[in-house]
């Protein structure tokens, strides 16, 4: 069972970082150009807004990932 936890903290601690890298990612692709877009107010809300949701999967995942690698005796419950 040890080494069914250190594969699912791996994986949850993947889901952080992909996480980021998809808020990073949606960030590059709707941030204002010359040639059209949203404008930097807008951006900025979105960016806000969205960070809430996509930070809070982030800590989420990172937390009960670090749970898993401590170990069983770190879940309360």
């Amino acid at each position: 069972m040890e080494n069914f936890e250190k594969l699912g903290a791996l994986g949850a601690k993947g889901v952080a970082g992909g996480a980021v890298a998809a808020w990073l990612g949606f960030a590059f692709l709707t941030r204002p150009m010359s040639s059209g877009g949203v404008d930097p107010v807008t951006h900025m809300a979105i960016m806000a807004s969205t960070f809430m949701v996509f930070g809070m999967l982030a800590l989420s995942h990172f937390w009960f990932g670090q749970q898993l690698t401590k170990g069983k005796d770190s879940i309360l419950g």
